[in-house]
């Protein structure tokens, strides 16, 4: 598969690079952000990319990466997974400014972490931000198609902040001229550069969920295995952590937590919820339409057979199901996608379609009953079930896999501090 993540650089005074923003990207158009993805999940998925995939050091050169932060990971404190010497902590401009947040920051700033207000305007405006504005080391200002006149307005309002200015926007020399004349000693915009969108291949099994998808896909799966594969990447364990146990973790008692965590979710849930962060990551499509509909077919293919008077074995259907969407979700080859992630011989040969055996009799029908179709002939399973449930069987695995693909944003952030 291939891994993608955006990047523009900040200059500064005498056009020497400052730092970068690193940027969401699904795929290599300039832009190409996702349909209804929010902003908690796409700055999830540039850290993981950035740490895992590229190396925020090659991908920064060792300068600073402007990142940006909801307000939901600022008070779940997910900055403090990372290295308060690589990145900056971005605040977006409309975050909803109360005392717990200030507080975040405040001990952000305490820690060693960098802040940067993103974007300071007018609507914004100051009295928004009296609590918190000298928490910030950098303010950036949306300087495009504003005169001298608005600006000098604007940093009035900015007069007691000791933060860098860094405007945004700049479009051409005579823009650069005029905001260097303002103060701003910081500048990014398309007359410096503009973003690029940088592309590495990489395996599906050496990402961290691409790594417990395949000891998953095991007819034995390792248990302590699965929980080395957790514990060896930070912002797996806070994610993992937190959508198990819904509180965030002391790190003394991490390997415990860890353990206790799977006892909890058991191997099935843990499957779930890893089938769903894995395609989520590994999803080049413009939504995630596709990535739901292959997660959708794994459960129902699963349901079908636990359903049914056979031997073939769930897990094995559940797999099988998924990874009959899988090229597409990732824009590789099912070759590849097979070289990599291990199915059963008699699972291979039904998603490869050579020959027709059970596993693929599972899968054709659970096509047909997507296709919702009148005229589509459905092959014979042995349901144990009066074929009018399986309607009400497909409802029960769209409304998991919407939850499922859902529910991570929805969770209550415990109001209590813990050490990470």
């Amino acid at each position: 598969m291939y891994a993608y993540i955006g990047r523009q650089a900040i200059y500064n005074t005498v056009f020497n690079v400052a730092g970068y923003e690193l940027l969401y990207r699904r795929n290599q158009q300039v832009g190409a952000a996702a349909t209804g993805m929010d902003g908690d999940e796409m700055t999830k998925s540039v850290l993981l990319d950035a740490v895992n995939v590229f190396g925020i050091k090659h991908l920064t050169n060792g300068l600073p990466a402007y990142i940006n932060f909801t307000r939901n990971l600022i008070m779940d404190d997910f900055a403090y997974l990372f290295d308060p010497n690589e990145i900056i902590v971005e605040v977006p401009a409309e975050v909803f400014v109360n005392d717990a947040l200030v507080n975040k920051l405040s001990g952000l700033q305490r820690a060693g972490y960098r802040l940067s207000l993103n974007s300071y305007s007018e609507q914004s405006g100051r009295l928004k931000f009296d609590q918190i504005i000298n928490s910030f080391d950098v303010i950036r200002v949306n300087t495009g198609g504003k005169n001298k006149l608005q600006l000098k307005d604007m940093l009035q309002r900015l007069r007691f902040s000791h933060a860098q200015l860094l405007a945004e926007r700049v479009e051409n020399e005579a823009e650069f001229e005029m905001v260097q004349s303002l103060k701003f000693t910081l500048f990014q915009g398309y007359f410096f550069e503009r973003p690029d969108t940088l592309t590495k291949q990489v395996a599906l099994t050496e990402t961290p969920y691409g790594k417990m998808i395949a000891e998953l896909m095991k007819p034995y799966p390792n248990f302590e295995m699965c929980c080395r594969i957790v514990r060896a990447d930070n912002v797996l364990t806070h994610l993992f952590l937190r959508h198990v146990l819904k509180a965030r973790y002391v790190r003394d008692n991490i390997n415990a937590e860890i353990r206790r965590a799977m006892s909890v979710i058991g191997l099935e849930g843990l499957r779930n919820w890893t089938t769903v962060q894995f395609l989520k990551q590994v999803n080049t499509a413009s939504s995630d339409e596709l990535a739901r509909r292959a997660f959708l077919r794994a459960r129902f293919v699963e349901r079908l057979i636990q359903n049914s008077e056979t031997m073939v074995n769930k897990e094995q259907g559940f797999f099988l199901g998924m990874m009959s969407l899988l090229d597409q979700v990732t824009g590789t080859t099912l070759d590849t996608i097979l070289a990599e992630l291990k199915l059963s011989p008699e699972a291979e040969t039904a998603l490869r379609g050579t020959r027709d055996n059970e596993y693929a009799t599972y899968l054709q029908y659970a096509m047909a009953f997507e296709q919702t179709s009148g005229s589509m002939q459905f092959p014979n399973i042995r349901l144990m079930l009066d074929e009018r449930y399986v309607s009400k069987l497909y409802m029960e695995c769209m409304e998991e896999t919407d939850r499922l693909f859902v529910e991570e944003k929805e969770k209550p952030i415990p109001s209590t501090s813990t050490t990470i």
